[in-house]
């Protein structure tokens, strides 16, 4: 079925710098520039002399008409659709992430539900990512993701297809580098989504490196001297999800055209076996390293002693944790104690804010302070 591209936002994230940038890469030779408003390029297929007009001024009404012109045209020359030539210019502008089943070929349609898991644990995937960049060297990320992180997931492009559920492909755009400079790999001076895509790609090749060093026969504490890299809690996570429900997955990064990096293309393969060595790495940064300075809002649901004479200060709090609903144990000050009383009998909500750590599988929230009853 050949597919024609005709809508218009579609065709206007084409951006001149994208595709004469494109062009470059594909051996086409820029003839000249007619008065700042058109890019002259030419290329020779076969006996054939091919030559395309480059508009450069966006505002234009014509323009996404003239970008759908021009991709009908690299289209018959190249001989492929014209939809596989857009997601290669888009993706000239875009880091690319490509994750792939290691068995996909065995995998039929997925439901809405695998499909929705999927892109939620991709989502993980990314954000532990884009925390790193933002707060590097942090073995546990906690609370909700910042302002510059929510925008940056936004901004992130997945490419169709994914209902087969053994290919994702997500474009990451990155602003164009117009110096001779290529990215030399230090992630300080390049804008964030190029950032985070660096973040990525250390935090999964030393993510891989140790687990299989586990497996091998190294201690599951291994992951601790890689937190400074960005193996967090979270990225195990994520990589552990991704592995069980793909049974083995495989994530790639490679660099939008426009943003030449000295970074090769990086592939990075984790078997579903290596799940429980992710759980486990990331269980170990969680119970070392708490939540500090937390400020937490729930609802009491359990006194130790339900009377004000008798009550300790013990008690259960239900609140949101990282996304989640969780019960946390916490030993209130004395001066708080008829406040925390009063909350419970009448069902109110509270604010609190304290040191979270992780017991097993439950948490306490410790040295309690700035209380408010919410009612």
């Amino acid at each position: 079925m050949e597919v024609h591209i005709t809508d218009a936002r579609s065709l206007r994230r084409v951006t001149p710098v994208v595709l004469n940038t494109y062009l470059e890469t594909q051996g086409w030779v820029r003839q000249e520039t007619w008065k700042n408003r058109i890019v002259v390029w030419s290329r020779k297929f076969d006996e054939m002399m091919g030559e395309l007009l480059v508009p450069l001024r966006e505002q234009s009404d014509a323009y996404a008409v003239r970008i759908s012109e021009t991709l009908t045209l690299l289209a018959e020359l190249e001989g492929r659709s014209q939809l596989d030539v857009y997601y290669d210019l888009v993706g000239a502008g875009a880091d690319v992430i490509r994750l792939r089943s290691l068995n996909g070929g065995e995998l039929g349609a997925w439901s809405l539900s695998d499909s929705a898991e999927m892109l939620a644990r991709t989502r993980d995937l990314m954000v532990a990512a884009a925390r790193a960049a933002e707060k590097p060297g942090r073995p546990v990320y906690h609370g909700r993701p910042s302002g510059a992180i929510q925008d940056y997931v936004k901004a992130i492009r997945p490419l169709p297809g994914y209902e087969k559920g053994y290919d994702l492909t997500l474009h990451s755009p990155v602003p164009a580098h117009f110096g001779a400079q290529r990215d030399m790999g230090d992630p300080f001076w390049q804008p964030f989504a190029r950032q985070v895509t660096y973040a990525l790609k250390t935090g999964l090749g030393e993510a891989a490196s140790t687990a299989e060093a586990v497996l091998g026969g190294a201690d599951i504490t291994s992951f601790e001297k890689v937190a400074n890299q960005g193996v967090s809690a979270n990225l195990c996570e994520a990589v552990a999800a991704l592995a069980r429900q793909r049974h083995g997955v495989e994530v790639s990064v490679s660099w939008a055209s426009v943003r030449p990096s000295d970074s090769s293309v990086n592939q990075f393969s984790f078997a579903e076996s290596a799940a429980d060595v992710f759980v486990g790495g990331a269980d170990l940064l969680r119970q070392k390293h708490p939540f500090l300075d937390v400020l937490l809002m729930g609802e009491i649901v359990r006194l130790d002693r339900q009377s004000q004479e008798e009550f300790d200060g013990d008690a259960i709090v239900l609140g949101e944790l990282d996304g989640r609903m969780v019960a946390l144990k916490v030993q209130f000050e004395r001066g708080d104690r008829e406040e925390v009383v009063r909350a419970f009998r009448h069902n109110l909500q509270i604010r609190v804010s304290g040191n979270i750590y992780r017991e097993g599988r439950s948490y306490q929230l410790r040295d309690p302070f700035d209380l408010v009853v919410m009612g």
